[in-house]
C-alpha cells in the first residue's frame, strides 16, 4: 500500500493514531450506516451494516474495526454496498426473536420481537456496569438473546441501571419511563441527589412531573452511566405523602398553618429561648441533602444571629473520623485524588467501603479499571462484590483496622516496599513510625482481626510492588471508636506508598449523601467556619465580621451526641434539624428520642412526614433535589450546579428561600435575590476555598476546591507540590479495641450499611419502586451461624444488644464471615438503631455504627 494521506470518497485526510474508517468518515462529515456499533465502545463489527470497499482488499470492511491506513482509498458508496448492507438488515431483521413481552421488572422491559441480536446491549453491560447479564444463545438464524435462569430481570444479575436501555436501538429494551409523553416539556440538566458520587443527569420534565432521568454522556462524573436510585427512583416527586403546607403542633396535633405564620412562629419561640436561656440553648443541623447554599445560610443564622456555635451536620456521624484523621496528617480532611484517578491506577486499594451498591457508577468504574488490568486490594469485614474480582481479599473483624493498617504499614517498613525519596521529601515522623511497627505486628493483627499472617503479607505485597496506590474509603474506616485512627492509619499507609499527591494514587473517602461533603464545606460543624477556618484566626474573624456583621464566640459549639446529651438535660431547648431524619439514622435511638422528646422547640425541614417529624412543633415543607436551585459538591470536591426541573408541590419551598425569610423575620436584614448570589458571598467568606468559584465557572462540569481566584482552573488533586503544612506528619496509631468487642453473653459483631437499591433511610426510595427491588431491611447471616441458632432463611429474628432491641428477617450469606451479621437500615419498621449504642470515637465524635454486640433469639 503507498504512503501518503488516505482518500474517504475522495477526500484525502491525514489518519489518526489507530483511527478507524468509521471515525475518520464521522470527522469528514461521511455518513456510514451502523447497527452493532456504540460510540465509546469496543467495535463488534457483527452486524456488517457498515460494509465498506477498500482499493486493492478483496472484500468489502466494516469500517467500525478496520483501521484507516496512509494510503488507503476507501469507497462508503454504491450500488454493491447498498446491496450487501440491505442484506445485512435484513438478517437482523430475520433473527427478531419471539415469545410475551417481559414486563414484571419494575422498570425494566424486554420485546423479544424487537430484538435483533445486535448484542449493544450485551457490550455496554459488560464494558459500563460490569454485570454481565446478556449472552447470546444459538446460531445463525437461531440466535437469540438470553438473560437470567428464567430470561426475567429478577433471576439476572441485573442492576437496573438502565444503560442497556439507553443502547438498545430497536426499543426491544425498553423502560416505564420511556414511552412517549405528550405536551410541552423540558430538559434541564442536573445533580444527582441520591449519594455522594455526583452524577450529572438530563431531567425531562413537563410543567408538573419529572418523566425522563437520563446520564449526561460528556459529564466527567459519570460519562452518561447512572445507578437505578439516580435513573429511576424519582416517583417520591408525585408522591401523596409530600409534605405541601407547614404545620404546627396545636392541642397535641400538628395542623396546617399559613407560611406568614410558619415564619412568625418560628421567629418568635427561637427568639424566645435565646433571649431567656442564652446561646447554648440552641442550636441547629444542616441537610446533607440540601444545597450548599442552605447549609450556608443556616450555619449563618445561628452564628450571626443567636451567636452559637451549636451547629453540626450528618457528617459528624458518617464522614467526622475521616475529615479529622486525614487533616492530622496530610492537612486535608477531604479527598486528595479524583475519580479519573480510577483509570490511571496500577492498584486500588477498597478499605471499608462498599462502591457497588453504595455508590454504584464508581463501583462500575473501579471493576472497569480491574478488568483492563489494574490491581484490586480489598480490605473489608464483608464479602463485598468487589471483593470478587479483588487479587487479595482482607476479611477482617469489624473494629480490627488499625491493627490490620498497622500491620501492612510494618511490612512495608520491614521488607523495603517504602518509597524512600518520597518519605525523605514530604514527610517528617518516619523513624518514629518505624520504631512504633516494627518489627511488623502480624501477630497482634492476625489475634485481633482473624486475618492471617500470609493475607497480610499479600496485601503488603501488592502495595509495594505497585508503589502510589489509590487508596478509596468509606464508613467501615470512619464509623468506629476508632474511625480517626484508622483515618491516621490509611494515611501512613498511603503516605509509606508515596501515595498523595500523585496522578492515579492518594486518598479518596467516598461520602454517603449527595451533599455531605458541601454541607461539611460549608461551615456545617461546631468548630469550624466555613471553607474549614478556624473560629479563632484573628484573619478569619475580621473578615467575617466585615462580612457578617456580628460573630460567634471562638469556643466550638456541641456536636450532634452532645446536642443529644444536652437536650436530655435541658441545657439544649430548641434545634432547627433541616433534612435530617435523626430518630431514624442516629444511633442509639431510645435516647435520641428521649432527647427530641425535651425540646421546647423543634422545627423540621423536610418532604415527607418523617420519625423526627413526629417529635417536632413546626415542620416546614421543603422541596427536593429535583424541584430547587443550588450547588452540590461531591465526594471529589466537585462543586455542581442543581436546577429545579419541576416545581416543589403545594406551599413547599426551597431551603435556602425559607431560611432567608425566617432570618428577615429576625430582622436580620439579608438580600439574597437568587441562590447564586449566596455563592458569591461564600466565595468571599472562604476565598482560599472557593475564591473563585461563581455560578457562570461552574458550566458545564463544575469546579474542584480549592478555587481560590478566578484565574485559578480548580483543583483536581491536593498535594501534588506540597502539603498545607509544608510537609505530611507520619504519626503512629496504636490499636484499642472496640468496647462492643468481646461482650459476654453477646456474640455475633453486628454491622449496619446501605443496599443497592435503597437510600440512607428510604425517605424517597421507599416510595418508589426500588421498594419492589429491596422491600425490607434484611439480616445477613452466615450459614453456620444460622445453622447453630435454628434460623431458616426468610424466618423473623430478633437481635438483642446492650442498648435496645429490633427484629428483622433473616438472609442466609455467606458475605458475612461466621461471628459476623450484617443489617440495612432503610426502613423505621426495623427500628435498627435501636440496637446501635452510645460507643463513640473520642477524637471526632462519630459513632460506632460499624461494630455492636449483639445476640440473637429466633
Amino acid at each position: 500500500m503507498s504512503s501518503g494521506p488516505a482518500e474517504v470518497d475522495g477526500h484525502s485526510l491525514e489518519p489518526g493514531p489507530d483511527e478507524t474508517i468509521l471515525s475518520a468518515a464521522q470527522r469528514l462529515g461521511i455518513e456510514i450506516p451502523t447497527l452493532c456499533y456504540l460510540p465509546g465502545h469496543p467495535p463488534d463489527g457483527g452486524c456488517r451494516v457498515c460494509l465498506v470497499e477498500v482499493a486493492g482488499a478483496p472484500r468489502p470492511q466494516a469500517a467500525c474495526h478496520t483501521l484507516l491506513r496512509a494510503g488507503m482509498r476507501v469507497a462508503t458508496r454504491g450500488p454493491a454496498l447498498a446491496r450487501l448492507r440491505a442484506t445485512a438488515r435484513e438478517l437482523a431483521e430475520a433473527q427478531r426473536g419471539h415469545g410475551a413481552p417481559r414486563t414484571s421488572h419494575p422498570y425494566l422491559r424486554f420485546a423479544p420481537e424487537l430484538c435483533i441480536t445486535c448484542r449493544r446491549c450485551l457490550h455496554v453491560c459488560s464494558d459500563v456496569q460490569g454485570a454481565d447479564v446478556y449472552a447470546i444463545a444459538g446460531r445463525g438464524a437461531e440466535a437469540r438473546l438470553v438473560f437470567g435462569a428464567d430470561e426475567r430481570f429478577e433471576s439476572s444479575p441485573c442492576t437496573s441501571c438502565g444503560t442497556c436501555v439507553a443502547a438498545c436501538p430497536t426499543g426491544a429494551l425498553s423502560d416505564v419511563d420511556g414511552a412517549e409523553q405528550g405536551g410541552e416539556i423540558r430538559r434541564v440538566r442536573s445533580t444527582c441527589g441520591y449519594c455522594g458520587v455526583g452524577c450529572q443527569v438530563e431531567v425531562v420534565a413537563d410543567e408538573r412531573r419529572v418523566l425522563q432521568i437520563s446520564g449526561v454522556p460528556d459529564a466527567s462524573v459519570n460519562r452518561g452511566h447512572l445507578c437505578a436510585k439516580g435513573r429511576y427512583a424519582h416517583a417520591w416527586r408525585e408522591s401523596p405523602e409530600r409534605l405541601t403546607r407547614p404545620l404546627a403542633r396545636r392541642g397535641g396535633e400538628l395542623v396546617p398553618i399559613s407560611w406568614p405564620e410558619a415564619l412568625e412562629l418560628v421567629a418568635r419561640r427561637l427568639g424566645e429561648i435565646h433571649a431567656r436561656h442564652g446561646p447554648d440553648a440552641v442550636g441547629a443541623l444542616t441537610s446533607s441533602r440540601s444545597t450548599n447554599e442552605a447549609a450556608y445560610l443556616l450555619q449563618k443564622l445561628f452564628r450571626t444571629r443567636f451567636g452559637t456555635n451549636n451547629v453540626d451536620c450528618c457528617a459528624r456521624v458518617c464522614h467526622s473520623s475521616t475529615a479529622l484523621g486525614f487533616k492530622q496528617v496530610v492537612g486535608v480532611g477531604a479527598a486528595s485524588a479524583c475519580y479519573d484517578d480510577i483509570e490511571r491506577a496500577r492498584l486500588i486499594a477498597v478499605v471499608g467501603a462498599n462502591p457497588s451498591e453504595a455508590h454504584p457508577v464508581l463501583g462500575a468504574r473501579i471493576l472497569q479499571a480491574v478488568r483492563r488490568g489494574a490491581r484490586l486490594l480489598v480490605i473489608d469485614p464483608r464479602r463485598i462484590e468487589l471483593a470478587d474480582a479483588a487479587h487479595v481479599f482482607v476479611p477482617l473483624r469489624a473494629g480490627s483496622n488499625v491493627a490490620v493498617l498497622n500491620a501492612l504499614c510494618g511490612l512495608l517498613l520491614e521488607t523495603g516496599g517504602i518509597d524512600a525519596e518520597y518519605l525523605a521529601r514530604r514527610t517528617d515522623g518516619l523513624e518514629a513510625l518505624r520504631a512504633a511497627h516494627l518489627p511488623a505486628p502480624l501477630e497482634l493483627a492476625a489475634r485481633a482481626s482473624g486475618v492471617s499472617a500470609e493475607v497480610m503479607r499479600a496485601a503488603a505485597a501488592e502495595i509495594a510492588a505497585a508503589g502510589p496506590t489509590l487508596f478509596v474509603s468509606g464508613l467501615g474506616t470512619s464509623e468506629l471508636t476508632q474511625g480517626t485512627a484508622s483515618a491516621r492509619a490509611l494515611a501512613n499507609l498511603a503516605l509509606l506508598s508515596g501515595s498523595v499527591g500523585r496522578p492515579g494514587a492518594g486518598l479518596l473517602p467516598l461520602r454517603g449523601q449527595n451533599n455531605v461533603q458541601g454541607n461539611a464545606d460549608m461551615g456545617g460543624s461546631p468548630d469550624l467556619f466555613p471553607g474549614y477556618q478556624s473560629l479563632s484566626d484573628p484573619e478569619v474573624r475580621a473578615r467575617l465580621s466585615a462580612l457578617w456583621g456580628s460573630l460567634p464566640p471562638e469556643t466550638p459549639g456541641l456536636t450532634i451526641p452532645e446536642m443529644f446529651e444536652a437536650a436530655r438535660a435541658g441545657r439544649l431547648r430548641a434545634l432547627w434539624i433541616q433534612g435530617e431524619d435523626v430518630a431514624q439514622s442516629d444511633p442509639d435511638q431510645t435516647r435520641v428520642f428521649e432527647a427530641l422528646e425535651r425540646l421546647e422547640f423543634l422545627v423540621v425541614q423536610e418532604i415527607f412526614p418523617s420519625e423526627t417529624v413526629r417529635f417536632a412543633q413546626l415542620v416546614l415543607p421543603a422541596a427536593g433535589w429535583l424541584e430547587q436551585e443550588g450547588t452540590f459538591t461531591n465526594a471529589e470536591r466537585r462543586i455542581q450546579r442543581v436546577r429545579a426541573a419541576a416545581p416543589p408541590p403545594g406551599e413547599a419551598r426551597a431551603d435556602w428561600q425559607v431560611i432567608r425569610d425566617a432570618a428577615n423575620a429576625l430582622r436580620a436584614g439579608w438580600d439574597y435575590p437568587t441562590p447564586g448570589s449566596v455563592m458569591d458571598e461564600i466565595a468571599r467568606a472562604a476565598p482560599h476555598s472557593f475564591g473563585g468559584v461563581s455560578y457562570a465557572r461552574l458550566e458545564p462540569d463544575g469546579l474542584h476546591w480549592p478555587c481560590p481566584s478566578y484565574s485559578h482552573s480548580g483543583s483536581a488533586r491536593l498535594h501534588e507540590t506540597t502539603f498545607p503544612a509544608g510537609r505530611a506528619r507520619l504519626e503512629p496509631v496504636a490499636f484499642v479495641a472496640s468496647p462492643e468487642s468481646e461482650v459476654p453473653g453477646f456474640p455475633y459483631r453486628l454491622i449496619t450499611g446501605r443496599v443497592l437499591h435503597q437510600y440512607n433511610v428510604g425517605t424517597m426510595t421507599r416510595r418508589t419502586d426500588a421498594a419492589r427491588l429491596a422491600p425490607a431491611d434484611r439480616l445477613e447471616i452466615h450459614p453456620a451461624d444460622a445453622a447453630r441458632e435454628g434460623i431458616v432463611d426468610g424466618a423473623e429474628v430478633e437481635l438483642e444488644s446492650r442498648w435496645g432491641r429490633c427484629r428483622a428477617r433473616a438472609a442466609l450469606s455467606d458475605r458475612v464471615s461466621p461471628g459476623s451479621l450484617f443489617l440495612s437500615f432503610h426502613f423505621p419498621e426495623t427500628h435498627a438503631n435501636r440496637v446501635t449504642g452510645p460507643a463513640r470515637d473520642p477524637e471526632s465524635d462519630c459513632p460506632e455504627y460499624k461494630l455492636t454486640a449483639v445476640r440473637l433469639r429466633a
